[in-house]
């Protein structure tokens, strides 16, 4: 009877290359079926960390309007990144230096985008678009945060309203608070580089935060609805 030759452990423990290739395959696989998940999971967390962020941003400036006044902080215009275009008259500094004793020091003062971390003042899904085209690439460095102030609202047909700005505003001046916007985010222009599922998140004056499903047909979300609420 011929003996059959005994097998090694080191036999039984290696692989084919056939083999190797199968279990890369079913990596593959399982990767291209989580990935998806993981990532609406982490879009789902950013969303909700921007409007935590911006319900803190609609206390901070109703707890403002109560101690001056009852009127709306008066910032220099929409934001730094706008410099002094349509300054406010009396005003020298933006937003976050007036909200700085109820928010602490907006700390956002860096040399590119890419050093801005994310924050009160950062919605991380702004942070990460790259691709939309009106979004250059100093304009959130230069702003130092993601979020806008609703300085002067556009209303279609009728263009700036710079003969009451929402900025030193009597907070009694208001049509509708649940629907007129404090504050909203960037990028705002083009619908399918939104940040939040090519929508915004905005701050409204009564204090609350809400999402906004952006629309392809309109370019500028502040040019069509920055009005609504105030008059």
């Amino acid at each position: 009877m011929t003996r059959q030759p005994a097998t090694t452990v080191s036999d039984r423990a290696a692989f084919t290359l056939i083999e190797l290739l199968v279990v890369i395959a079913i990596i593959a696989i399982l990767a291209g079926m989580l990935l998806p998940a993981l990532s609406k999971a982490k879009a789902k967390t950013d969303n909700a960390y921007c409007l935590n962020s911006n319900k803190q941003l609609g206390t901070a400036t109703m707890l403002y309007s109560m101690d001056y006044g009852e009127r709306y902080p008066l910032p220099v215009n929409w934001g730094r990144a706008w410099g002094m275009s349509y300054q406010s008259v009396g005003a020298t500094v933006w937003l976050p230096e007036l909200l700085q004793p109820y928010l602490g020091t907006n700390r956002e003062i860096q040399t590119t985008v890419a050093a801005l971390t994310k924050g009160i003042w950062n919605c991380p899904a702004g942070l990460k678009v790259k691709n939309d085209p009106t979004l250059s690439a100093t304009r959130i460095r230069d702003n130092q945060t993601t979020y806008v102030w609703t300085h002067i609202y556009n209303r279609p047909g009728m263009g700036y309203r710079t003969d009451n700005p929402v900025s030193g505003r009597h907070t009694i001046n208001v049509v509708d608070a649940s629907k007129a916007t404090f504050l909203w985010e960037m990028p705002y222009w083009n619908e399918p580089t939104m940040p939040h599922n090519k929508g915004i998140n905005v701050v409204h004056a009564d204090g609350s935060a809400w999402w906004y499903r952006g629309d392809p047909a309109q370019y500028d979300w502040w040019a069509y609805h920055s009005w609504e609420g105030w008059e």
